[in-house]
């Protein structure tokens, strides 16, 4: 029974690491976070999204202090040169907030949210990483996060 249940473990970890294919930002979805108190994974995919135009929806919110806060920046912001559509603004010239639109090979569009709120509130210095792929458009998706 052991046996089964890790078979599967594996199975669903390489199908969820996949998805972010190619992406530097696909090494923070590694499980990595799971046990950690001061961090939410969530992952959501099928029927619920179809209303979206979604296939995949995946976000992280962690607590992060400065050095791993550079870490993700630092990943976000390669995945972001990649981008063909995007926003995001700084501060100190620091990444704050980004949505990056990415080409995917199986669906048609690759987002990547990114805020920081350690930059406006270092009380607070949560992390907020959200990676979704589907048909929506970038537009669709502001307009449904509003």
């Amino acid at each position: 029974m052991k046996r089964i249940v890790w078979l599967l473990s594996f199975c669903l970890c390489c199908i969820w690491a996949e998805a972010q294919e190619g992406l530097q930002i696909a090494q923070l979805f590694d499980g990595r976070y799971a046990h950690r108190k001061d961090a939410v994974e969530v992952l959501v995919k099928g029927r619920k999204l179809k209303p979206y135009q979604l296939a995949l929806f995946r976000s992280l919110t962690l607590q992060a202090d400065l050095a791993e806060q550079r870490f993700i920046e630092r990943l976000v912001e390669a995945d972001a040169a990649r981008a063909t559509d995007k926003e995001s603004g700084k501060v100190g010239g620091r990444l704050y907030y980004g949505f990056f639109c990415i080409p995917g090979e199986k669906s048609p569009f690759r987002y990547i949210f990114f805020k920081n709120k350690a930059l406006t509130s270092p009380e607070n210095p949560e992390i907020t990483l959200v990676y979704m792929e589907g048909e929506a458009t970038l537009e669709e998706l502001k307009r449904m996060f509003e």
